[in-house]
């Protein structure tokens, strides 16, 4: 009996499209699971998934989610951290021509690589050891300054127009609230300092990598073997395994690095020695 990948839904023999989602019809639940990668206008859609189609991914197709009303393109989970890589050339590719006025990018696409499971948006501990530490401040100053106020009011030293059970209740509700501020601060603020430790670590983890691969990658090596058999290749094709070949040698290297961390640092080291 088919089944839908996406609802899970059977269907009688002879039905090919799933009637809620619109996608194609497995003969079986076993194998691949398919995760939603990103959504947008059906057009970007369409084209994404021929992007992802032409560089192997063929696992790639698209549905319309009725509840939200956007077009969702699906990949199965073996290829996922493949085609988020695919993706984010689709993307900036997408970018550099509507600024350079040769088409137009749908600003309400946006790619789930980059906030949904498996990848995320890779955000260093040092980054945000700093928000933990802004917050922490403004939540202790909140709150220090409502307790004051509260203790102030309760005194009578500020005069407030209201019957004494009045003051009672405000002052006991409001001194419960600035109090949760003062506890939420003091645990922002530790949390701050774990951060800050583990930005250090992260920090000497990062010289190290870009002091191994200033010596093993350089432009010249991860080229080569990679275009012989292609004469002519597209630079987001040439971008997609340039990127897959400097992942690789970085992780046989240094074993068991954060998947957001790698994609974020080889992105970054890709610039330097390409771009």
């Amino acid at each position: 009996m088919p089944w839908c990948p996406k609802c899970k839904n059977e269907y009688r023999e002879g039905v090919t499209v799933c009637a809620d989602c619109g996608v194609e019809l497995n003969e079986t639940l076993e194998g691949s699971v398919d995760e939603p990668l990103t959504f947008g206008e059906q057009e970007q859609m369409e084209r994404l998934k021929e992007f992802l189609h032409f560089n192997q991914i063929k696992s790639a197709y698209t549905s319309f989610d009725l509840k939200d009303e956007v077009y969702e393109l699906f990949v199965s989970r073996e290829e996922r951290r493949k085609a988020a890589l695919a993706v984010d050339v689709f993307f900036k590719e997408e970018k550099e021509k509507a600024e350079d006025g040769a088409s137009s990018v749908d600003s309400d696409a946006v790619p789930l690589s980059m906030t949904g499971p498996g990848k995320g948006a890779y955000q260093n501990s040092a980054k945000k050891a700093e928000e933990n530490r802004s917050s922490a401040y403004l939540l202790l100053i909140i709150g220090s300054i409502g307790l004051i106020a509260i203790i102030l009011i309760f005194a009578g030293i500020i005069p407030v127009s209201i019957n004494i059970m009045n003051r009672y209740m405000i002052c006991g509700v409001m001194g419960v609230l600035f109090v949760l501020f003062v506890v939420m601060g003091v645990v922002s603020m530790k949390s701050s300092k774990i951060l800050a430790q583990k930005a250090e670590s992260e920090n000497n983890l990062t010289s190290e990598i870009t002091k191994w691969c200033s010596d093993n990658l350089t432009a010249e090596s991860v080229d080569a073997g990679l275009f012989e058999d292609v004469e002519e290749e597209s630079e987001e094709s040439r971008y997609f395994k340039r990127v897959e070949k400097m992942k690789k040698q970085i992780s046989h290297q240094f074993m068991n690095l954060d998947e957001g961390f790698l994609d974020s640092f080889t992105d970054d080291y890709y610039q330097n020695i390409f771009e």
